[in-house]
């Protein structure tokens, strides 16, 4: 599940340009971003449903539990993408 959730974290990254970076093991993975927007993307994704790390003011970490399947990964990476969204606009 680490290879899918990166994999789709990576397609994110080509999909907003404002996303500098995407980094992690397994299913511990961090997004890092051009400005700083963590905050309110944290907000948004937990108004979603999805629990997410602000590291710092430009950057998230993921860390689903070790028992998550791949319909879970995409749920979360679609609220994600939702959010990225919304904040692009």
């Amino acid at each position: 599940m680490g290879q899918h959730l990166a994999a789709g974290l990576e397609s994110l990254k080509q999909k907003f340009k404002f996303i500098t970076d995407v980094r992690g093991l397994g299913l511990l993975q961090a997004m890092e971003f051009g400005s700083d927007i963590a905050q309110s993307l944290m907000i948004a994704c937990l108004n979603s449903g999805l629990l997410v790390n602000k590291l710092k003011d430009n950057a998230l970490r993921f860390m689903p539990p070790l028992i998550i399947g791949k319909d879970e990964v995409d749920e979360a990476l679609g609220i994600l993408d939702k959010a990225l969204s919304n904040i692009n606009s």
